[in-house]
């Protein structure tokens, strides 16, 4: 896909363990049993879709290929299988 609505990517984040915190930008970071993993990523504040540069930009930040970051949004990776590429890449 070539863009997404920012809300679409906000809710399926919070939906897969992230949680957000309030600053310039949101910050969206992945809880995992309560505890805060380096699993992170940025949503501005006044942006209402997300274009191919900025999505880009967010797969790097949260270790994603396209496909993955795909069916984030579209919901069909649960947070389990998530949590399972994190684990698989080292990154929590």
């Amino acid at each position: 896909m070539n863009s997404y609505k920012t809300k679409d990517i906000e809710s399926a984040l919070s939906k897969k363990g992230f949680q957000v915190r309030q600053s310039k930008h949101k910050i969206y970071i992945l809880y995992v049993d309560g505890k805060k993993t380096n699993v992170r990523t940025f949503v501005s504040h006044g942006i209402k879709e997300y274009g191919k540069t900025l999505i880009s930009k967010m797969r790097n930040q949260l270790y994603l290929s396209r496909e993955e970051f795909d069916d984030l949004v579209s919901c069909p990776l649960t947070e389990e299988k998530l949590l399972e590429i994190y684990i698989d890449r080292n990154k929590i």
